[in-house]
């Protein structure tokens, strides 16, 4: 099998990493540390102008492109079993709606997006608003936009609400859920992980995403069959930096690790 890797970057040094170091697509956002915001529409062509520069150049994958979280507010690490942390007011859907069109028109290949209930159930309505904003302006641009739902999954109360979540997700047009499972790490919820993968029916890419690291991802996929790893691929707090090295948070060593051991599967 394969394993497709995803990194979490917050800038344009942290882009050129991933895409040097053999990723295959990014996610952009910024405020990684709290869990990400939007990034603005120019930091968004940027990344969109130099990706397409490097795949030209054949320094990344054919394919590498540019995937942006869509969140207006920035949330607690402890979301788990907290849908309320991503419960938005009809503001925060509206100001989404438009940072997603944003996205989009600055070249976006796909947007992440997520929205719940505070009961612990899709936010339907919300989510079709900002999913329908992306597409219309991809529509515009003549070309097609990969939609995501982010972690939002991982605070429902279970098993099967995630499942179900999976299911309503197909029927909303989506094409990936990043999860862990409902755990902290991802490979601590390789269980749920790999109900996800059953009830998606091969028909969306269930994405392992949550504290991965580049020796998880051999279990990850053997263990729940996912077909994509996510992972920041963060330089790790006082470690040393050496000469010349980009000025990102995004470590080349992580990523190369994380790919080499996507490479073995």
């Amino acid at each position: 099998m394969s394993c497709a890797v995803e990194i979490a970057v917050q800038d344009l040094a942290g882009l050129e990493v991933a895409a040097l170091g053999g990723a295959d697509r990014v996610e952009l956002c910024t405020d990684l540390a709290r869990g990400g915001l939007t990034p603005p529409p120019e930091l968004v062509e940027q990344c969109v102008d130099r990706a397409a520069s490097l795949v030209a150049a054949r320094d990344a994958k054919p394919h590498f492109d540019v995937h942006v979280l869509i969140r207006s507010r920035a949330g607690q690490d402890d979301f788990l079993g907290r849908p309320a942390e991503f419960a938005y007011s009809d503001e925060e859907i509206a100001l989404m709606a438009r940072q997603a069109e944003e996205t989009v028109a600055a070249g976006a290949a796909g947007v992440v997006l997520g929205a719940l209930t505070p009961d612990g159930e899709l936010d339907v309505p919300g989510i079709e608003t900002v999913r329908d904003a992306a597409l219309v302006a991809g529509q515009s641009a003549v070309r097609g936009v990969t939609l995501t739902f982010h972690r939002a999954v991982d605070a429902l109360p279970g098993r099967e609400q995630r499942a179900q979540a999976v299911r309503e997700l197909l029927r909303l047009g989506f094409h990936r859920v990043l999860s862990s499972g409902g755990a902290d790490r991802a490979l601590d919820g390789a269980e749920e992980l790999a109900a996800m993968v059953a009830a998606a029916e091969e028909l969306l890419d269930v994405c392992a995403g949550g504290g991965v690291r580049p020796a998880d991802v051999a279990d990850l996929a053997a263990r729940t069959g996912v077909p994509d790893v996510h992972l920041s691929a963060r330089r790790r707090p006082g470690a040393p930096v050496e000469p010349g090295a980009p000025d990102t948070e995004t470590d080349p060593a992580v990523v190369a690790a994380a790919v080499d051991a996507a490479g073995e599967l």
